[in-house]
């Protein structure tokens, strides 16, 4: 697969998974919580602030997405292996450890205020599952970008 044709695919993947983000933080948690407070209206004091907690741990996400998308238009130009991408990848590590502690934080919150459903609980252990697995991922890339492009402009010193 050439460079180009890679780097529309993840940019498709990449505005899907921006998609879905936004009907997300706007249908379906909305829904899903006006479903849970008609259920439980003693739980109504809690929707905004669950809702503008998800709408907070939206902005790593797109965070990211931005990221990924420069590593993608740095993809497209024949620079996969260079300087920025490496920093982006840090970045998109990072990202995703913030993540990881705002989700752990909400589950204390949520303990504090004896709020933490077992469902709730299963969510939050993916969510710290994944955002690990995604830091862990994106740090091991970031360190193997920036060693290839270590090598990368050495060899282009050479004649």
């Amino acid at each position: 697969m050439k460079q180009k044709e890679l780097s529309k695919w993840i940019k498709g993947i990449i505005i899907i998974a921006a998609v879905i983000g936004l009907l997300f933080c706007f249908w379906i948690v909305p829904s899903l919580g006006n479903d849970a407070v008609s259920i439980n209206p003693e739980l109504h004091y809690m929707f905004y602030p669950c809702l503008i907690f998800i709408w907070i741990t939206a902005i790593p996400f797109y965070m990211a997405l931005w990221k990924s998308w420069n590593i993608c238009e740095r993809i497209s130009s024949d620079q996969s292996f260079c300087e920025g991408n490496a920093k982006a990848l840090k970045h998109i590590s990072i990202l995703a450890l913030v993540e990881c502690i705002l989700y752990l934080m909400a589950a204390f919150v949520l303990v504090l205020c004896n709020l933490l459903h077992p469902g709730i609980l299963l969510i939050i252990l993916f969510i710290q599952f994944a955002g690990i697995a995604i830091a862990v991922v994106a740090a091991t890339l970031s360190h193997l970008v920036k060693k290839a492009s270590d090598i990368k402009a050495e060899n282009d010193l050479t004649i």
